[in-house]
């Protein structure tokens, strides 16, 4: 079965002690420098409140090299990175994975989905950035500009859906999940910088913010049992009717 190697996976991690690895080490520090690259880039944008340093001039080329076929494939490619579109993979995902009781792996993206929303609504709400000028943009929008939350979502919620899949994959497999994430997450944010609804630093943010989450979350994902195992059995009893 498909998903026999999760369910293997997750009695032999219930199972097992829990420790703090070298892998777990190495992924605190990560988060950490991701963590302070986008402190500092916060502190940039907060401080100058407008356009910094790279917005205006890739503003304005993305805009000079703007050709029909581009913009189609631009609105598509963000309209696969929204808000709604991603909380859709996220629901589909985790019922079909509660649906075959998973719950690991369940727990994980859901956790890391809901973050992810969280980190957009503050970060908007705490910033308050104000999008490029209307006549640059080809779409709408109407909240606050920074961090994107097109490719800070996608970063996320596509990484740990692929994360996720991981241990049923095969190694050609692996490496064409962990690429297609990269470049989906990259894609959906140079879309919104084509689309002008965007400045460059607003995705560099989403970016950086849904990396350091991304890598929080597989980091702690061995501690997901202590959660896992406190589901009630009668739940557990009742997916089995």
């Amino acid at each position: 079965m498909l998903f026999s190697p999760l369910r293997q996976e997750a009695a032999t991690t219930t199972k097992r002690p829990i420790r703090f690895p070298d892998q777990m080490l190495a992924g605190v520090l990560v988060t950490a420098v991701l963590a302070a690259a986008m402190l500092v880039l916060t502190c940039v944008v907060a401080w100058y409140s407008g356009p910094v340093g790279p917005d205006s001039p890739w503003l304005q080329w993305f805009v000079e090299h703007r050709t029909g076929p581009l913009t189609a494939i631009a609105k598509v490619v963000s309209a696969l990175g929204d808000t709604v579109t991603v909380a859709i993979y996220t629901l589909v995902a985790c019922a079909l994975l509660a649906w075959r009781r998973h719950w690991e792996p369940a727990v994980l993206i859901a956790t890391a989905a809901i973050g992810a929303g969280l980190l957009v609504y503050f970060g908007k709400l705490m910033i308050g950035r104000d999008r490029p000028p209307v006549g640059y943009r080809l779409v709408t929008e109407t909240n606050h500009s920074y961090p994107s939350g097109h490719a800070l979502g996608s970063t996320v919620v596509i990484g740990v859906l692929v994360a996720a899949a991981l241990p049923v994959l095969s190694r050609a497999a692996r490496i064409a999940a962990i690429t297609f994430a990269v470049v989906f997450a990259l894609a959906v944010g140079v879309s919104r910088l084509y689309l002008g609804v965007h400045w460059t630093t607003d995705v560099l943010a989403g970016w950086l913010l849904g990396a350091c989450w991304l890598t929080l979350c597989l980091t702690f994902r061995p501690y997901l049992p202590l959660v896992t195992a406190r589901i009630p059995q009668r739940l557990l009893r009742a997916s089995d009717g």
